[in-house]
């Protein structure tokens, strides 16, 4: 039996049909460039991806002792608020900076810098008026000053442990920024025995600027655990904080911080020096052209300043 003209037609129309793929492709083939080429070998199928179930979830976990609840993710927030609480302005004649109520009959840390030689002494603490006050001690090499308030404080800074600081322990910082009171910045612990001209620092890389000095340290528990001193002339995020263990150390006769931590203090600051390395100067003549450079030094660049 024959096949009918139309079975002939179809069966013609499906051949060419097929040609005209199979050109097509190779066409396809020959002007692709090769980094275009999409590999379609067969390989073995990949597993599952495995789903988080309460068993597999508690594997995972940290080891906790039983019933141990896990440990809050730190508030930042409500520490820097805490931290401006008893962090106060410093102004002396055209100078400001900041300080530290350490004690609240009345006593306030700042940098000496800041109020040295000055004839007017005011200091502000947070949410309150301005306050006369003078100036009760000194350390010059520390670049510190005691200040004494003549009515008492409504907050005084917990003093923390500048000794237990390590290297990309979160800390913060409050001062005043170009006059811009309480600001807080916060950073990391670049380094947390820095000796410079034979006195021990906490290097942070902080953003610290001009009215920063005196300011407070903090920790991640909100304790003080440094006062804000300096920073290097032509750099960033390179700034220093004398460790509250020497600044308790040095004025504990006047502060109410507890006979032993004053006595451990004390005796961490008569250690230092003997074997500390110093911090070696190295300074190029200085001209019109070629000004002299900032020395590893404590009073490179005072972060206060004159208006």
């Amino acid at each position: 039996m024959r096949p009918g003209p139309f079975a002939v037609q179809l069966g013609f129309l499906v051949a060419s049909y097929a040609l005209g793929v199979a050109s097509g492709r190779q066409e396809a083939v020959r002007s692709a460039p090769a980094a275009e080429r999409l590999p379609v070998a067969g390989s073995a199928p990949e597993a599952p991806p495995a789903l988080a179930t309460p068993a597999t979830a508690a594997a995972q976990q940290p080891d906790r002792a039983p019933g141990a609840r896990p440990s809050p993710a730190p508030r930042w927030s409500e520490l820097a608020a805490r931290a401006q609480s008893w962090t106060v302005a410093v102004r002396a004649d055209q100078s400001y900076g900041a300080g530290v109520a350490v004690d609240r009959s009345g006593f306030v840390l700042t940098n000496l810098h800041v109020v040295d030689g000055a004839k007017a002494i005011t200091v502000t603490p947070f949410g309150a008026d301005p306050v006369a006050a003078e100036v009760l001690d000194t350390d010059r090499e520390l670049d510190l000053a005691l200040l004494h308030l003549p009515s008492p404080l409504s907050k005084a800074a917990v003093i923390g442990r500048s000794d237990a600081l390590g290297v990309g322990d979160e800390v913060m910082a409050v001062g005043s920024p170009r006059k811009m009171y309480f600001s807080v910045s916060r950073g990391m612990v670049s380094f947390p025995n820095r000796f410079l001209d034979g006195v021990e620092y906490i290097q942070t890389d902080l953003p610290i600027n001009v009215g920063n000095s005196g300011g407070p340290l903090v920790d991640d528990e909100g304790n003080v655990v440094g006062i804000v001193s300096f920073i290097l002339r032509d750099s960033q995020g390179i700034s220093f904080a004398l460790p509250i263990d020497r600044a308790v150390a040095r004025f504990g006769e006047h502060l109410t911080v507890g006979p032993a931590r004053a006595h451990a203090s004390a005796s961490a600051a008569s250690s230092v020096g003997a074997s500390a390395p110093r911090a070696q100067r190295v300074e190029a003549p200085a001209t019109a052209a070629n000004p002299a450079p900032a020395a590893l030094s404590r009073r490179s660049a005072p972060t206060t300043q004159h208006n």
